[in-house]
């Protein structure tokens, strides 16, 4: 079993709003320095999501970097929402990766609403980093 060497977290209790179907970042990380080339990392996210109206779906996701536009770490797969549309309900998300010739890492925590007509809103976040 690998050991443990370092981790980061961040929580928050801001909301974030999330604009229809538009994808948001929800948490980061914060930088993390990397102890060694080729070094395993694991990162979970979490948010309770108060979804917007006619949301059907939310796609979670971990991206590398604080933007949308982060190369995405894990699958971006649709999970229907389990009540009707405006209500609060949690997401997690897990991915992991390798890295190798960089100093630090920083990841995002996203979510993206599918089929929403309305905004919807992150009322709290987390994020956490295990650098293996």
């Amino acid at each position: 079993m690998p050991e443990l060497r370092s981790v980061g977290y961040n929580v928050s209790a801001s909301n974030v709003t999330l604009t229809t179907t538009t994808e948001k970042v929800i948490i980061s990380s914060g930088p993390l320095p990397l102890e060694y080339s080729g070094q395993e990392i694991v990162i979970i996210g979490w948010a309770q999501l108060t979804t917007g109206t006619d949301t059907t779906a939310v796609k979670p996701k971990i991206r590398r970097g604080t933007t949308i536009t982060g190369t995405l770490v894990n699958e971006a797969n649709s999970e229907t929402v389990k009540a009707a549309a405006g209500s609060t309900e949690p997401f997690f998300c897990m991915a992991a990766e390798s890295r190798a010739n960089e100093n630090t890492v920083e990841y995002s925590f996203c979510l993206e609403q599918v089929g929403a007509s309305a905004d919807g809103t992150a009322l709290q976040a987390g994020i956490i980093v295990l650098l293996l």
